[in-house]
């Protein structure tokens, strides 16, 4: 999906910002890399509510007979490889059973490793070599009614690969058009489609044709390809719908709102890793968690995970809100966990039901908010503690229904702070999304913007 970025050392391609204007579907592009970058200050993916995809089948698709061969022979050898690995196993922090942002039920799901089809050869009927992504979703519907292609389910994920010399292109949303290899590397994206979604990613030639330049190191080749699929595999498994959605709600799922952050791979663009599965060893790029506060490429021997839900309440000056926060094992036997909190802001406090917990218990966090408190939003942090490693969750409280500024006293009276902008307090809420997005002015899809974060 997207991604921002720096080119790769020697060699900058063109780069480009996205917003798409209102009523241009949001498409999920990758644009370039930015080896070693750190992630940015403060990522955190919040949950809106949209659904994840449990337990991936990966179909790899090759566009023609003229992909290049290291990709046609190994790409289904990575997928199978991939999602049998730990490389998946961090993804439990990121299931949907829980609520979502703006306090509606989320899509009750659990993520787990997935599985791969052989590649499939397709012959299409567009035999351009500069095609649309519209084109692309009418090729890929066509092949899965053809019987071509199997028919999607809530788990299939087609990943789409193309050879040499083909030019992909996508609108810009400032009346222009994107291009593969010049302004973005590769994408995912929805399709509407009865009775259900078809989910699918665009991965151009990134081996040669200059595309390496910006999308990964001269000579990566094949990792090339791995390195780019990959992120845009994790961000589709946790953020499957993104191709829908206009505001912070559902169908969007995990997306960090802040800055320019966006999904999964974006936090950790362009940071690479190899992992061994199936005997093999591949390269893929890191993606963030939230509990580890890092880009990761899977969890430590030992490890777990805790989530706090909800992720975010309103809390009136003088009252209280209860959080659940939950744990589970991601690998090994973590022992026992012990909890503290951090990070409230001045007129906040919380105090455990209990302090320590087993792996897979949870504990309840109980914010109580002072008269005095200040409007505004405020995230605080919940650590676990278990055999050396410490792990985090983080949740926001706002405050409401006080005398006094919002934003922890950086923004005006009936004022919040919200990825850095003081937005009138009651401009949004659970059911109409981020009304304040139109209130500033910014088009329904600006969150999706593809942007270009020069390292």
């Amino acid at each position: 999906m997207r991604i921002s970025a720096a080119a790769a050392a020697a060699a900058l391609l063109p780069l480009a910002a996205f917003a798409l204007p209102r009523g241009v579907t949001p498409v999920r592009v990758r644009v370039g890399f930015g080896f070693g970058a750190a992630p940015p200050a403060n990522a955190w993916l919040n949950y809106y509510g949209g659904r994840v995809i449990a337990n991936v089948h990966v179909v790899p698709v090759l566009w023609g007979p003229n992909v290049p061969s290291q990709v046609s022979s190994q790409i289904a050898g990575f997928y199978s490889a991939v999602t049998d690995s730990g490389y998946f196993d961090f993804l439990q922090e990121y299931d949907a059973n829980i609520l979502a942002y703006g306090g509606g039920q989320g899509a009750g799901q659990r993520i787990g490793r997935g599985t791969a089809a052989a590649a499939i050869v397709i012959a299409p009927s567009i035999t351009s070599t500069s095609i649309s992504d519209a084109q692309i979703q009418q090729e890929l519907q066509a092949q899965i009614h053809s019987g071509k292609l199997p028919a999607p389910d809530a788990n299939t994920l087609y990943m789409i690969h193309f050879p040499a010399g083909m030019s992909i292109s996508m609108p810009d949303g400032n009346g222009g058009t994107a291009k593969s290899c010049q302004q973005f590397c590769a994408y995912h994206s929805t399709i509407q489609h009865s009775p259900g979604t078809i989910l699918y990613g665009t991965i151009p030639n990134v081996t040669s044709d200059g595309c390496e330049l910006g999308c990964g190191p001269i000579g990566g080749g094949f990792g090339n390809t791995t390195s780019v699929a990959s992120h845009e595999m994790i961000e589709a498994v946790t953020d499957a719908d993104v191709g829908l959605a206009n505001n912070f709600a559902p169908p969007l799922a995990w997306y960090d709102p802040q800055g320019q952050d966006g999904e999964i791979g974006d936090i950790c663009n362009g940071s690479q890793a190899t992992i061994t599965s199936h005997n093999q060893s591949w390269t893929v790029q890191t993606e963030w968690s939230n509990t580890q506060g890092a880009c990761v490429a899977g969890p430590a021997s030992t490890d777990f995970a805790i989530v706090i839900n909800p992720g975010h309440a309103a809390i009136s000056a003088g009252s209280s809100a209860r959080f659940t926060v939950s744990s589970t094992a991601t690998s090994g036997a973590p022992g026992t966990i012990t909890l503290d909190a951090s990070g409230l802001p001045a007129g906040m406090s919380g105090s455990f039901d209990k302090t320590s917990i087993a792996p897979g218990a949870s504990a309840t966090l109980t914010l109580s908010v002072s008269g005095s408190a200040a409007n505004g939003d405020d995230y605080f942090t919940i650590h676990g503690t278990a055999g050396g490693v410490r792990r985090q969750s983080k949740g926001i409280g706002t405050v409401t229904g006080a005398q006094g500024g919002g934003g922890g006293g950086n923004c005006p009276p009936g004022t919040t702070d919200i990825g850095g902008l003081c937005v009138p307090i009651g401009c949004g809420s659970a059911s109409n999304g981020p009304a304040w997005i139109a209130l500033l002015g910014i088009g329904a899809a600006l969150f999706m913007a593809r942007r270009a974060r020069r390292a």
